[in-house]
């Protein structure tokens, strides 16, 4: 019953699938459009599930080396007074605790634990593939041609394979700018205290990564399109945020200068199906939630555990297997994506009404309450944590 299984994007949810799915034996195959993988990237919080997850793979230790220390939130107005301090330990005390890390590092850590195990093919993407008696021909940018029992769509939030080959998925625009980056310098922050600044449709986040290093992580909302907010992004940081404190200031005409900026629109993709025959989509090109949720990470390496999981249960069974995925993670995704929209409404409120009314709520809460709403979002049932389908 052992496959030969081809992985199309080797981020996070693909890497974590090619390690789960070579332990049960299938032969893998992975193929990255990336030259080679970097440590670089925007921060991520990994929590709950997704590090009891790791935990499980044995990659929890490398991950907490690899991670940046996280203490304490103070979330501040735009003038930079304080509205609430908050520490982690409070607000993780009814779940794991979280662990603040670079995508890259995230990435990294599982990229080591593969890559003397598993075949990876860099600077390659999918240009055709055809379905016939319960193969995939998969013909690759190389010109290369490869069959396969099953074809792990793992491409990210623009796969061009989720494209061609699901046209009932959409891909919705969030209307929200995503902008971050790392810089290096000495500034008097403390590490392991994130300082968030919240806004009329926007937020700005620094995170003191060590003693020499910085990063940023701001939210602006627009409705253009993505190349025209790369083409503006430098002004567009400068322009959104020049009547910040002076702090912020200079933390982003440094960054314009010397920092290394990444750029993106966020989205949310909708798939009715993530199976079409013996395709499947995975992480963010089936189902992202956007870094809103707080989970995209966490969402992306469970559902690899689930449909190993189900690769594994029905093992004589293919098909039972991909449908069985596909009806666990629908209503989880379709869950984590209303709370990406609840926790826009909240941090990134639409006007100074929804900014003073969730100021209010912030700054007056108790600290369970907090917990309650910063961490109640984060949980699956008993029944999907154990990949049980809903009845």
């Amino acid at each position: 019953m052992k496959k030969r299984i081809i992985i199309s994007g080797g981020g996070i949810a693909g890497l974590t699938a090619a390690k789960l799915l070579h332990e049960q034996g299938h032969e893998i195959i992975v193929i990255d459009k990336a030259r080679a993988f970097t440590k670089a990237g925007f921060f991520v919080s990994l929590k709950s599930f997704g590090v009891d997850i790791m935990d499980q793979m044995g990659l929890k230790e490398e991950l907490i080396q690899e991670a940046t220390p996280s203490l304490f939130m103070h979330w501040l107005d735009a003038e930079g007074h304080m509205i609430r301090d908050i520490s982690y330990e409070k607000v993780n005390q009814n779940t794991t605790q979280s662990i603040l890390i670079t995508r890259g590092c995230l990435h990294h850590v599982l990229y080591k634990s593969v890559r003397n195990e598993i075949n990876i093919l860099f600077d390659t993407t999918i240009e055709h593939l055809e379905q016939h008696d319960q193969k995939v021909n998969v013909t690759l940018s190389t010109g290369a041609v490869l069959e396969a029992d099953l074809l792990i769509v793992s491409e990210g939030l623009r796969s061009s394979t989720r494209a061609s080959y699901f046209p009932e998925s959409q891909l919705e625009d969030f209307n929200l700018l995503y902008m971050g980056g790392r810089l290096k310098g000495n500034y008097p922050y403390t590490v392991g205290t994130v300082r968030t600044y919240l806004d009329v449709n926007k937020m700005f986040a620094i995170y003191p990564v060590n003693k020499e290093e910085i990063a940023i992580q701001c939210y602006i909302h627009t409705t253009d399109n993505l190349p025209a907010v790369q083409e503006n992004a430098q002004n567009l940081l400068k322009e959104t945020f020049k009547t910040y404190p002076s702090e912020v200031q200079h933390v982003i005409n440094d960054f314009l200068t010397n920092g290394l900026m990444f750029v993106d629109k966020m989205g949310m993709v909708h798939a009715p199906n993530l199976v079409n025959g013996n395709v499947v989509l995975l992480g963010d090109a089936g189902y992202c939630p956007t870094a809103l949720s707080g989970m995209g990470a966490s969402l992306s390496i469970y559902g690899a555990k689930a449909l190993a999981y189900f690769l594994a249960t029905y093992a004589d069974d293919l098909a039972l297997s991909l449908q069985s995925y596909n009806s666990l993670l629908q209503p989880i995704s379709k869950k984590f994506q209303g709370n990406a929209r609840n926790n826009a409404q909240s941090f990134i409120p639409k006007n100074e009404a929804g900014l003073a009314h969730f100021t209010h709520l912030f700054s007056n809460a108790t600290d369970e309450q907090i917990s309650k709403l910063m961490t109640d979002q984060l949980i699956l049932t008993q029944e999907q944590l154990h990949f049980t389908l809903p009845a």
